[in-house]
C-alpha cells in the first residue's frame, strides 16, 4: 500500500579512494607558517592546516594551478628549523566551498636533506591531533577539526 513502483532505487554516492599513504596531523594555522615559490617566483605565504610525511594541507591568498609543481618552506610550531620540500598541488578546494584564501593539498615529492627526517621525527611526538578525512566529515566536524588543536613545543632530537 504506500510502496512506490517503478522507480529504481537510487545510486550509491561516487567516492573517491583514500590515496594517502600516511598519517595527517591537524596544525593550529596561526602557529604555522609556509613560503611558496612557483616557477621561481614567489607564489605567497600562507598557513599550515594539515601535515603528515606525504604531504599538506595549506592556505595561500591565491591558488595555485592543480598539478603545479612546487617548493614549500613549513614552520611548524616547536621545530627548530623550517621543513623544506618540494611537491605538487593535488586539490584545490572551491571558492564556493571555502570561501576567503584558497586551500590546497599538496603531495610531496622530495625534500631538503634532513628534512624528512626532521618532519618524521616532529610527527613521532604524538602532540598533534591525528587528522579526520576531510571528504567523509561532516561540515561542523571539519570545523571543529580546524579549531580544535594545540600548539607543540618540541624539540629536535640533535637539541636536546
Amino acid at each position: 500500500m504506500g510502496e512506490k513502483r517503478g522507480l529504481p532505487a537510487p545510486l550509491p554516492m561516487p567516492t573517491r579512494p583514500n590515496r594517502r599513504r600516511a598519517e595527517r596531523f591537524t596544525v593550529e594555522p596561526m602557529y604555522s607558517s609556509v613560503s611558496v615559490t612557483h616557477k621561481g617566483r614567489e607564489a605567497g605565504d600562507g598557513h599550515v592546516y594539515e601535515v603528515g610525511l606525504g604531504g599538506v594541507r595549506l592556505e595561500l591568498d591565491e591558488p595555485l594551478p592543480k598539478r603545479a609543481p612546487i617548493e614549500l618552506e613549513i614552520t611548524l610550531p616547536g621545530c627548530d628549523e623550517p621543513i623544506a620540500a618540494r611537491g605538487r598541488v593535488v586539490e584545490v578546494f572551491d571558492v564556493a566551498d571555502d570561501p576567503g584564501p584558497r586551500r590546497m593539498v599538496v603531495a610531496f615529492e622530495s625534500f631538503k636533506e634532513g628534512a624528512e627526517a626532521m618532519l618524521e621525527r616532529y610527527l613521532s611526538q604524538k602532540w598533534l591531533k591525528r587528522a579526520e578525512d576531510q571528504r567523509t566529515a561532516s561540515p561542523s566536524a571539519r570545523t571543529a577539526a580546524s579549531a580544535s588543536t594545540s600548539p607543540v613545543k618540541t624539540k629536535s632530537a640533535s637539541a636536546a
